[in-house]
């Protein structure tokens, strides 16, 4: 069942130059709405994004993401 969600990203400096977003798109097969952003070359940063996708894509993707070193929450 597709389903939006909006979730915030919190990147650690070593992930910042990751293409995590464009990983969203094609692997798992979602639709990312860039909601705010603050990112600091120097420190790393947060995002706030809504994804629409497949209920399990949604789930995996996070899992994913938390795999890399990001802190994902529900926003």
């Amino acid at each position: 069942m597709t389903e939006t969600r909006k979730l915030q990203l919190h990147y650690p400096l070593a992930r910042l130059t990751e293409p995590v977003i464009t990983r969203l798109v094609t692997e798992f097969d979602l639709e990312p709405n860039l909601l705010r952003a603050d990112v600091d070359a120097h420190t790393g940063g947060w995002m706030v994004t809504e994804l629409t996708g497949e209920s399990t894509s949604i789930d995996n993707a996070a899992e994913w993401m938390r795999s890399q070193g990001l802190t994902v929450t529900e926003a």
